[in-house]
């Protein structure tokens, strides 16, 4: 996957230097924040609708599933404004954003390659890529920010923000490596096929049989065979990833928990309390009301 020409490597025996976040409901037009000082990076990952800039000639989009990374303003020496990037068109759009700093950042020329030879401690990282499991990574953005509303200390909002852009690391690194193993045998290939069939029915009422109906086989036959290639049953696996989407919506929109059960294919609201207690520990309610403080920016 020849995303970008070039790659940030951080080098991280200490964890990165969180500086802000929050998250932007606008029209894309509109000038974003962008690097403030000569050593900060700026990680935007889209939620809704699509973010179109201009940035050094160069025009980019963030959409839902994308994530962008401004490097800092390293083109003049000289105090001068940094170089921020421009909205390029006018739609709205709605993207977490995260500025940080790193005291060993370089760039290489070229991709991300996962069998280059990486110091201990580096991560690699694109200027922009996708996410294979972007409500994870947009999780713990809203993560971060409740414990900035709540005041947490700098040390735990540094080692978050690392923990934030690891996840990102490694999600673009398993990105890859499914790309590169285009040509898997057909074993890998059903366990794969299933992956992407759940991920893109996850708000409809998926049951077992239904899926080894649409793949022609027993439910029975491919039960097993799912757990012996995951280590967990496919209806724990279906359950599993319905319970990370609400509680993606549980903390990124205002809809009430009969909706959320609704909009993911429960048959009722009972049955998505026990199910999300069975999974968590605890109630829908409950994990709301943990993650309650979010920083909202309206232009």
């Amino acid at each position: 996957m020849r995303q970008s020409y070039f790659s940030y490597e951080f080098d991280v025996p200490s964890p990165f230097q969180f500086i802000k976040t929050g998250k932007c409901e606008a029209v894309s037009s509109i000038q974003p924040h962008g690097p403030q000082k000569n050593n900060e990076f700026e990680l935007m990952i889209g939620s809704e609708g699509t973010l179109s800039l201009q940035f050094r000639k160069n025009t980019c989009t963030v959409s839902p599933g994308k994530f962008l990374i401004f490097p800092p303003s390293l083109s003049d020496p000289k105090p001068s404004p940094p170089v921020r990037p421009k909205g390029a068109k006018e739609t709205y759009c709605s993207y977490y954003w995260m500025c940080f700093s790193c005291s060993a950042a370089s760039f290489f020329t070229g991709p991300y390659d996962s069998s280059r030879k990486t110091k201990p401690g580096a991560i690699f990282l694109p200027p922009h890529g996708s996410l294979l499991h972007p409500h994870k990574a947009l999780l713990l953005m809203r993560q971060l920010q409740d414990c900035v509303r709540s005041g947490y200390d700098a040390h735990y909002l540094n080692y978050m923000a690392t923990l934030i852009l690891c996840e990102i690391s490694n999600q673009h690194r398993f990105q890859l490596s499914r790309e590169k193993n285009d040509i898997v045998n057909g074993r890998e290939q059903l366990y794969n096929d299933i992956i992407d069939y759940v991920n893109s029915f996850i708000n409809e009422d998926l049951k077992v049989t239904n899926i080894a109906r649409h793949f022609g086989y027993n439910d029975k036959y491919l039960s097993r065979y799912f757990k012996k290639i995951s280590g967990v049953s496919l209806k724990h696996y279906i359950l599993s990833q319905k319970i990370e989407r609400a509680n993606f919506l549980l903390t990124d929109t205002n809809l009430t928990v009969g909706d959320i059960s609704d909009s993911l294919g429960f048959s009722d609201y009972h049955n998505f309390i026990r199910a999300y207690k069975s999974i968590t520990s605890m109630t829908p309610s409950e994990y709301r009301n943990i993650y309650a403080r979010r920083i909202v920016e309206h232009d």
